[in-house]
């Protein structure tokens, strides 16, 4: 009885380890991560009064191909993403050169993302409030 124990114990663990590699679940993501930020908050800042920009809230994300020769433009849309109620986003895609913005206050800053295999690049927005 322990003998068939043992080779049916052997067998299982044959099996789980060949399955290990071939599973979508444990392929290792990439993408872009990062905050959006909304500022200036007031329209005058001094040492005595600091403004800090404040997190743009459940906006929307946009995660576009960059466009060969144009390291500004943005190409067609991959992917989309919103940010938490910390101005935080995290977006899935596989390894590339990107474009990506914001849709907060009157605009916001096209960055550029440079995403390697399993690695998430960090980029942060800035976005305009138009005050001044």
């Amino acid at each position: 009885m322990r003998g068939a124990q043992t080779v049916s114990l052997a067998v299982l663990v044959l099996v789980l380890a060949g399955c290990g590699d071939e599973s979508p679940e444990v392929k290792t993501q990439s993408g872009v991560t990062g905050r959006v930020r909304l500022g200036p908050q007031c329209p005058v800042e001094n040492a005595d009064n600091p403004c800090e920009d404040l997190p743009a809230a459940h906006v929307d994300v946009t995660l576009s191909e960059q466009v060969l020769g144009d390291t500004d433009g943005p190409g067609k849309v991959v992917a989309r993403g919103t940010t938490n109620a910390d101005g935080a986003y995290n977006i899935v895609v596989a390894p590339g050169d990107y474009v990506i913005t914001a849709d907060a206050g009157m605009s916001c800053d096209l960055m550029d993302a440079h995403v390697t295999d399993g690695a998430f690049a960090q980029v942060d927005i800035a976005c305009d409030t138009g005050i001044r």
